[in-house]
């Protein structure tokens, strides 16, 4: 509700909470959109080896958890695998060193898959936004559009009240 002064007219300090609102929108719809298509200059990468299980939360809904390897990590689990094998193969000698247990395999946990809750997806890419990491989906992007829309009616919206604030004072 913007506040209102004597004359009926919204006050300046309403217009440009109004105008900075509109501006915070479109910059978070922005980066939104940016993370959620995969905008040059973010680290983006491609995961495989998919593997979702679905939780029920405390609201009685359902989430999806997602997790999967970069090229690199498949890489370094098949190295350790292998030295665990040799491991393995050299604790019966006499003298040897004995067995290290194997550590488990790193998976990336993947927010905002696009999962429809009977397969797996081959293969995601997503973005980094801090230490998560945001996959490439209809949805995110979705939502980016919304908020820049928002973010361009509030701040239209603020301009015309600008408009007509500077109109009514001149």
């Amino acid at each position: 509700m913007d506040r209102v002064r004597a004359t009926g007219r919204p006050g300046r300090g309403a217009v440009a909470m109004r105008l900075g609102a509109g501006a915070l929108l479109l910059l978070v719809g922005g980066g939104v959109t940016a993370v959620g298509s995969g905008a040059p200059g973010l680290e983006t990468r491609t995961f495989t080896r998919i593997s979702c299980h679905e939780t029920r939360t405390a609201k009685g809904g359902n989430v999806w958890h997602c997790f999967g390897m970069t090229p690199a990590q498949i890489e370094a689990a098949a190295e350790e695998e292998r030295r665990a094998r040799m491991d393995a193969l050299r604790a019966h000698r006499p003298g040897s060193t004995p067995h290290r247990p194997r550590t488990p395999t790193p998976h990336t946990r993947l927010s905002f898959v696009d999962h429809h809750g009977r397969h797996d997806p081959a293969e995601v890419t997503a973005t980094r936004v801090g230490s998560r990491w945001i996959a490439h989906a209809p949805s995110v992007v979705g939502t980016g559009g919304a908020l820049l829309l928002a973010g361009a009616g509030m701040t239209a919206a603020g301009v015309v009240r600008l408009r007509s604030t500077r109109s009514a004072t001149g």
